[in-house]
């Protein structure tokens, strides 16, 4: 049985919209609970639009000659692929917010806010740069680069192949490691930093316990993070850009 109803062009496109959509859904900036719905389901339509005139002669074909079955087969398989595609930038995003949460509790910056563009709590400085690093991601141009990728994954992985669970989960955990020795090679001056100054009021309040030596040194702990926040945020957000966008073009 096939369709004969719908044009396949329309089919084709649907086609792509499912993993395009998916992808957007989810994916870091774009999946923000702040950004309507509405606005969510306009941008992957219009670069479902976008896409299509590059990819609907590969899809077509095998639309068209497809049964029904097959065809509920392929709209599931794109729809995975295109999460499978957006998790793998939220490893990133959720790896570097996970280090600098860490980074902020090492600063002693770990009194929980809520955040713009998430529902959970998180430390002062890690929100300042997750909302950064959010940010940067339209600022710098790097969400275009998503649209790239995602336009460039239709070689890698065709229309109407199986969806692979084993090598899924080996492509998401190889991105996982990837994501996550970036994100604890960016934060490494604040753990460093966290490690020595604890180890120093350690020492002292060995050396002197009638002395509230933390109560003490609180500000300045805090003063030695904000420091080296400033000098190098900028560095952090360049090392991370470089990282994603290194995946970005091995999509």
């Amino acid at each position: 049985m096939t369709i004969e109803n719908a044009p396949a062009a329309i089919l084709s496109v649907f086609i792509v919209f499912c993993r395009v959509g998916a992808c957007l859904m989810a994916m870091p900036g774009f999946s923000s609970p702040r950004v309507m719905i509405q606005v969510r389901l306009f941008i992957a339509i219009s670069a479902t639009l976008a896409i299509s005139p590059l990819i609907v002669a590969l899809v077509e074909p095998i639309v068209s000659s497809a049964p029904l079955d097959e065809l509920l087969r392929i709209i599931l398989v794109e729809i995975l692929i295109g999460f499978l595609i957006a998790s793998f930038g939220r490893a990133f995003f959720g790896t570097l917010q996970m280090m600098v949460g860490a980074a902020a509790n090492a600063s002693s910056y770990n009194m929980p806010m809520p955040v713009i563009e998430e529902y959970q709590q998180l430390p002062p400085m890690a929100s300042l740069v997750t909302l950064s690093a959010t940010a940067m991601l339209f600022i710098t141009g790097a969400h275009a680069d998503v649209f790239i990728g995602l336009a460039e994954s239709y070689r890698a992985i065709p229309v109407g192949g199986d969806f692979v669970p084993a090598a899924a989960v080996d492509q998401f955990s190889t991105k996982l490691m990837s994501a996550m020795l970036l994100a604890l090679r960016i934060t490494s001056p604040f753990l460093i930093y966290g490690v020595v100054i604890n180890l120093t009021l350690g020492l002292t309040n060995r050396l002197m316990p009638q002395l509230p030596v933390y109560f003490v040194a609180l500000p300045i702990v805090m003063m030695g993070g904000l420091f080296i926040l400033w000098q190098v945020i900028t560095e952090l957000l360049r090392l991370f850009y470089a990282g994603l966008g290194d995946w970005l073009i091995l999509q």
